[in-house]
């Protein structure tokens, strides 16, 4: 997902519905393993999707998940910087939040109907009349970079991460551009070997988990 200078990875998105915090711990494994290996970031700031940034805030889930992830997290190599509220979830400060499928669903759909009211109110604004055609005309390379970042087809479709073999699930409203990025976002997955890094790393790093 587009964030500030940076992109945001959201781990899960609406795969997993029910989980326990022991699943939280595994998504911040692997998003921590796929984000080093794919785009090389040394120490990924990962968060937990919140209604605030105090430990003692949100449901069962989320509480049980930061205390077992406080606990965890040095030893399994993960740099946890705690909650995150979703009105923080794109500074640019964090490189991925984990939540259960059924929150991060609702939060990426969200994302993806702002993002198309952003697009639409800009549109219709610009178009009012000859003033503000005229104002596009100098503000449009802007505002097409502002465009391209908020729209999701350019960022593929969705990785699934813990299986043995490279998956990439595409949108439901797929068209041919998102199908394009989709294929694309694949290739890198295979290149980059994400799959076997995981089927090596994770066993190891849960002996001490488990």
């Amino acid at each position: 997902m587009p964030a500030y200078k940076s992109q945001l990875l959201l781990i899960d998105a609406g795969s997993n519905t029910n989980c326990k915090p022991i699943n939280l711990l595994q998504f911040a494994q692997m998003s921590s393993i796929y984000l080093k290996k794919t785009y090389g970031i040394e120490n990924p700031a990962i968060g937990l999707l919140n209604i605030g940034t105090e430990e003692t805030k949100g449901n069962d889930l989320v509480k049980e998940s930061y205390k077992l992830l406080k606990e965890k997290a040095k030893e399994l190599n993960i740099n946890f910087v705690g909650n995150v509220e979703g009105r923080d979830a794109f500074s640019g400060e964090i490189d991925a939040i984990v939540t259960d499928g059924f929150t991060g669903n609702v939060f990426l759909k969200t994302t993806e109907g702002l993002g198309k009211f952003v697009k639409r109110s800009l549109v219709e604004s610009f178009t009012q009349n000859v003033f503000a055609k005229i104002s596009y005309l100098i503000a449009h390379k802007p505002i097409k970079t502002l465009s391209k970042a908020m729209d999701y087809k350019s960022y593929g479709g969705a990785l699934f991460l813990g299986v043995k073999k490279p998956v990439v699930k595409a949108h439901g409203s797929s068209d041919e551009l998102l199908f394009e990025y989709t294929i694309i976002q694949a290739e890198k997955f295979v290149e980059n070997k994400v799959v076997d890094h995981m089927i090596e790393e994770l066993p190891q790093q849960n002996e001490n988990i488990l």
